[in-house]
């Protein structure tokens, strides 16, 4: 048994058992990390011409276009992050089984997997997510019916009932049923409980406590979410990794009189010492990977972070709900000696979206009806 890290958590009285918890989550992790990490360069492996396969571009917009569905369905969208492990661990298996390329070991180099094959194993990785999802409340064998009916109206006719029924089977067998990985979304929930009680703080922090710690919530979550967009992060780091650099991030983000150095160092104090006895990953604000981390998120997330208006923000866009309490600290940013490489940096199309929100009624048939633009029949088309 772990022994009890001596800060008081934040509104927690069973603080062993959030230990224990966030304890397992570090040993397990690491069997759910795909193996392979994409090229960076062009790999002659990959089309015999020294040309990069569109892997990463399928990934990316795959992931986009799977939160749009996850929205339509109101479904928790920690769901799409569990997908793409499920999608990634499969293909990387599927390779190495196929060709056992140990010359170039990555899920880019995919001459193995065909457009039809990925577009089938994106779609069913993201139906068994969604299956694993369920609570086992009011989801009837009708439910999964419609759910498995609602895939193949999705596909446009390209795959019938039995086309994804069978590649889950096949899901199953390769990945011999891991199918529940943790999440960067699930690592933050578990790492924000070792934040300082109120009664560590001072007096006059107390009271806008559990505001702050809402944002930070708020914007850790966000960033890992747009960390499944980022199939490099994704594939080459374990969730805690993504969700603690995502907090530190987000963390920065915020002014010191919101979020005083004596919160933010008891919080680091805390995550190393239950790491460093959880004998799984070990996680230090020092360390120089979670720091790259910080930095890729950082330069993928920041155009966001200068906007004088967001699109979201009467939904309550957590930049947008740190702007409106001023707790949002734009002076790093705009500092900042990562901002001024002459590398531009990664715009972002991903949209923050408040759990169980519904898009606007306009889009709201998008996934059902229309010519199903973005779905992963059309974007597989745009690389044929």
């Amino acid at each position: 048994m772990v022994s009890p890290v001596t800060y008081p958590f934040h509104g927690r009285s069973d603080a062993q058992l959030c230990i224990d918890q966030l304890c397992t989550m570090l040993q397990v992790e690491e069997s759910y990390r795909v193996p392979f990490v994409p090229c960076e360069s062009s790999c002659s492996h990959n089309t015999g011409t020294g040309h990069r396969h569109p892997f990463g571009d399928w990934r990316r917009k795959i992931t986009q276009w799977s939160f749009k569905v996850i929205d339509h369905f109101k479904m928790d969208r920690e769901i799409v992050s569990s997908a793409m492990n499920i999608l990634d661990r499969y293909l990387a298996l599927e390779t190495a089984r196929t060709y056992g390329m140990d010359s170039c070991p990555c899920p880019e180099c995919q001459n193995s997997v065909d457009s039809r094959t990925f577009q089938l194993a994106a779609m069913t990785a993201l139906y068994l997510a969604m299956k694993a999802s369920d609570s086992g409340e009011d989801h009837s064998s009708s439910c999964r019916k419609l759910r498995l009916q609602s895939f193949v109206e999705l596909s446009r006719g390209q795959f019938s009932a039995e086309d994804i029924l069978a590649m889950e089977r096949t899901v199953l067998q390769e990945l011999k049923w891991k199918v529940y990985p943790p999440t960067p979304m699930a690592a933050v929930s578990y790492l924000l409980r070792l934040m300082p009680s109120h009664m560590a703080l001072p007096y006059s922090y107390r009271k806008s406590y559990d505001l702050v710690l809402h944002v930070l919530h708020e914007l850790s979550r966000y960033l890992t979410e747009l960390s499944v967009c980022l199939g490099s992060v994704c594939l080459a780091h374990t969730p805690s990794q993504v969700a603690y650099a995502s907090i530190l991030l987000s963390m920065e983000l915020l002014t010191a009189s919101a979020l005083p150095m004596l919160v933010r160092n008891a919080f680091n104090e805390a995550v190393v010492s239950t790491s460093s006895l959880s004998g799984g990953t070990i996680l230090t604000p020092n360390d120089e990977v979670i720091r790259s981390l910080q930095d890729r998120l950082r330069h993928s997330f920041w155009p966001e972070m200068l906007m004088e208006d967001c699109e979201y923000a009467e939904l309550g866009h957590p930049i947008s709900m740190a702007k409106d309490y001023g707790l949002l600290d734009l002076s790093f940013f705009m500092g900042s000696n990562s901002l001024a490489s002459t590398t531009p940096p990664v715009t972002s199309t991903f949209h923050y979206h408040p759990q169980g929100f519904v898009q606007a009624q306009q889009d709201e048939q998008y996934v059902l009806k229309s010519g199903m633009e973005g779905s992963p029949i059309s974007v597989a088309r745009q690389y044929a």
